[in-house]
C-alpha cells in the first residue's frame, strides 16, 4: 500500500510524565493516518526501541481518542519507519539535529581552540569554522569519535567546555594544544635537567592518554614531586593542567 512516513522524533527525549507516550512517526496511508509510538521511559536513538513501538490511528467516533491497532497490520507500519530512520542515519548523523544520541544530552559543537559554537539543542552544519577564530570546529571525539556532549537536555545554567571525552578519557583538541604548552615549557625551563624534562613529560602524556590505569594517582603524585624543581611557570602551568583533569575526570 502506498504510503508517506513522517519522522516526527528520530531522537527520544524521555517524558516525565509516566502515561504520556512519545510519537516517534506518523504513517499516512489511503486508509487514514497511524501514530508509531515509543514508551515515555525511552531515550536515545529512537531505532534502538523499535521492538516497543505501538501502533495507534485516530479514532473517528470519539474526537481526541486513539485506536490500538493489533490485528497484524502494525508489523508492516513499524518496519516503513524503521527503514525511514535507518535511511536518515545513513543521511546524516542525528544527534547533529541538536540532541546527543542517548538522548539526555544536547549536542555540542567546539571549536578546535575552545569556543563553543553550540551546546543547548541548536542545530547547526557539521565542518563550520569558528566565528572568533576562525579554527575548524568539531563535535565529535578525535580519538574514539564519540560525539561531545552539551548540557543536559532537561538542564539549565552554563555550560562548561569540557577538556576530557567523557567516553574514552582522552583529551581534546583544545586541551592537547595546553599539553603541547606544557611540553614546550618543560623543555625550556633551565632549571630542570635534561632527564628531568624527559622524566615529566613521560609522566604528564602517560596521565593525560591513559586515565583510567590503576597507576595514574601514583603518576600524577611523581610530576608533583618533581615539579619542586621547575620553575614558577612551569610549576602553575602544569598543576593547573593536573586540576582540571582531577575536575573533569570527577565528572559524572
Amino acid at each position: 500500500m502506498p504510503s508517506k512516513v513522517v519522522i516526527d522524533n528520530a531522537v527520544l527525549k524521555g517524558s516525565r510524565d509516566e502515561h504520556f507516550l512519545q510519537r516517534v512517526a506518523t504513517v499516512y496511508v489511503d486508509s487514514g493516518e497511524f501514530r508509531i509510538l515509543a514508551p515515555p521511559k525511552a531515550t536515545g536513538d529512537a531505532l534502538e526501541w523499535r521492538d516497543h513501538f505501538l501502533v495507534r490511528r485516530p479514532n473517528p467516533e470519539a474526537f481526541g481518542s486513539e485506536i490500538v491497532i493489533m490485528d497484524g497490520s502494525e508489523h508492516s507500519i513499524i518496519q516503513q519507519v524503521v527503514e525511514e530512520l535507518e535511511r536518515r542515519k545513513l543521511d546524516a548523523d542525528i544527534w547533529r539535529l541538536g540532541v546527543n544520541p542517548d538522548g539526555k544530552y544536547c549536542a555540542a559543537q567546539i571549536c578546535r581552540r575552545g569556543h563553543v559554537q553550540s551546546a543547548n539543542g541548536e542545530s547547526y552544519k557539521p565542518g563550520e569554522h569558528c566565528t572568533q577564530c576562525g579554527e575548524a570546529c568539531v563535535d565529535t571525539c578525535q580519538h574514539c569519535k564519540a560525539p561531545i556532549r552539551g548540557n543536559p537536555v532537561y538542564g539549565t545554567g552554563n555550560y562548561d567546555c569540557p577538556s576530557f571525552c567523557y567516553k574514552c578519557g582522552r583529551p581534546y583538541p583544545w586541551m592537547e594544544d595546553r599539553l603541547q604548552t606544557a611540553k614546550d615549557l618543560l623543555y625550556h625551563d633551565d632549571k630542570l635537567l635534561l632527564e628531568d624534562r624527559e622524566r615529566l613529560w613521560g609522566l604528564l602524556q602517560y596521565v593525560m592518554s591513559d586515565p583510567k590505569s590503576d597507576l595514574v594517582p601514583a603518576k600524577k603524585k611523581l610530576i608533583e614531586i618533581d615539579l619542586g624543581k621547575a620553575a614558577a611557570a612551569t610549576k602553575d602551568f602544569v598543576t593547573d593542567l593536573l586540576v582540571k583533569y582531577a575536575a573533569e575526570m570527577t565528572k559524572g
